[in-house]
């Protein structure tokens, strides 16, 4: 059966200005300042040559072809087998390096027009491949008995989940109770107003009917089928077990051969969560990641150079905390700067600048680079900014310098509330609701002039006057 994801609403793109970014000093930044004008020139290496369209291309085949990229699944391993055929076909050697994870429990719900929506299951709900197949009805709460009608029995129950796992283990029961063949929970609306994704119900106790966790669009979705006439959907569920993850790198050797050459990369996970297509999230990433691939291996840089797709970071950052911990003190050491892009083409209007983030909030190679590049660019899109969320999180622990790289929105009356946008993490994040060709090309602009300034030359030099 084929799977289709399905997206509501249009392609909006962001219209991106190109102004001088403003310094502390108060003072604009001229590209004749400093190395400035002789940087500037670098820059035009990159941004005459890369090409958001071409970017873009990838992110389209991830989200489109493949689709959701679980952490373990046949979706990661294909993502995984793309992003290293591409880097091959660009002359690179590349290097798979696997790692173990934790089980995967995968919900479908199919609908009559063949439609099929992959959910989290709960481990103690039933799990099988036979379908559980029954006319689908709404409850409102759940939380008390009265709250089913009797002809509840023999049907699949949808309803709003409990803010707590009490909360909803309570409306598991009560369905249950009322004789539900089927339950399925769907994901709130979080405090800043980003759709719920996607979840494994965590149960107490056993329970010989599927329950399944649901964004919070497919439980929209259901409303609107159900206000059309009556929905029947079949319900079915895998355990995954045994699972290993994957990160994918390429290397780039320096043109010279001396003894304590540095070392720089360039990662972007390139799994997603489950239902998710993840084209800005974090197909966007891999699209940057590869584009600057290309045109970085027809330059010879002084310092090696890695490409790294990580696995699992979904799951808790496992892909990079994975290869960190296989590095000897020594090749933390050689590692100079680690840019991190990871949702970098979303259209979302209240995500209106590109942000370095670091951490703790402190500047270190990656943030001088790119937001120097910015300012010769006359691109001010990119600023600083302290978040710690994303594949830099291991390397900052390790001592590396690192930064993340993503489009968000500061709320001006609190300037510590982020904007991300409302639908990652959801089926909504596709190339149509999600997607900014400006905003790609803005970050590929900054980040790859801001990677190969620091790849062609030693660091200290960018602060020279």
């Amino acid at each position: 059966m084929a799977v289709k994801y399905r997206g509501k609403g249009s392609k909006v793109f962001a219209s991106i200005l190109a102004v001088s970014i403003v310094l502390g000093s108060g003072g604009l930044v001229s590209a004749d300042e400093g190395n400035g004008k002789s940087s500037y020139s670098q820059d035009q290496k990159i941004v005459a040559r890369v090409s958001a369209e071409r970017a873009l291309e990838h992110v389209k085949y991830l989200s489109q072809e493949i689709g959701p990229r679980v952490s373990g699944l046949e979706g990661e391993q294909r993502s995984a087998a793309y992003i290293a055929n591409t880097l091959k076909s660009y002359g690179y050697d590349v290097e798979f390096q696997y790692f173990p994870v934790a089980d995967q429990f995968i919900a479908n719900v199919a609908l009559n027009d063949e439609t099929v929506w992959e959910m989290g299951a709960a481990p103690n709900g039933k799990i099988s491949d036979e379908a559980v197949k029954g006319q689908v009805v709404f409850v409102e709460d759940g939380t008390s008995l009265s709250d089913f009608s009797a002809d509840t029995a023999g049907k699949i129950v949808v309803m709003a989940r409990a803010s707590t796992v009490a909360g909803y283990q309570a409306q598991v029961d009560n369905a249950v109770k009322a004789g539900a063949k089927g339950v399925i929970l769907q994901s709130l609306v979080g405090s800043r107003g980003n759709y719920g994704q996607a979840f494994n119900p965590s149960l107490a106790k056993k329970y010989d009917v599927p329950v399944f966790g649901a964004s919070y669009i497919h439980g929209e979705w259901m409303k609107e089928e159900m206000a059309k006439g009556s929905v029947e959907v079949s319900l079915t569920a895998k355990h995954y077990s045994n699972l290993k993850s994957v990160n994918v790198i390429a290397t780039k050797a320096p043109k010279g051969k001396a003894k304590d050459t540095k070392e720089v990369i360039l990662g972007a996970h390139h799994d997603s969560v489950v239902g998710a297509p993840g084209a800005n999230d974090n197909a966007s990433g891999v699209g940057l990641m590869l584009e600057l691939a290309r045109v970085y291996k027809g330059y010879n840089t002084d310092k090696e150079l890695k490409f790294i797709a990580f696995g699992s970071e979904e799951r808790g950052l496992l892909g990079s905390r994975y290869y960190v911990d296989q590095l000897s003190q020594e090749q933390r050491d050689r590692i100079e700067a680690v840019f991190v892009p990871d949702m970098v083409a979303t259209n979302y209007d209240k995500a209106k600048n590109l942000y370095a983030m670091t951490v703790d909030g402190t500047t270190n190679a990656v943030t001088n680079a790119s937001t120097a590049a910015g300012a010769r660019l006359g691109n001010s899109d990119i600023l600083p900014g302290t978040f710690g969320s994303s594949d830099h999180v291991p390397f900052h622990n390790a001592g590396i310098p690192a930064a993340l790289f993503i489009w968000m929105g500061i709320d001006s009356w609190n300037p510590l509330v982020y904007h991300i946008e409302k639908v990652y993490h959801t089926p909504q994040d596709t190339m149509e609701d999600n997607i900014s060709a400006e905003r790609m090309q803005s970050a590929l602009d900054i980040i790859g002039s801001g990677l190969f300034d620091t790849v062609r030359k030693d660091v200290p030099a960018l602060h020279k006057k």
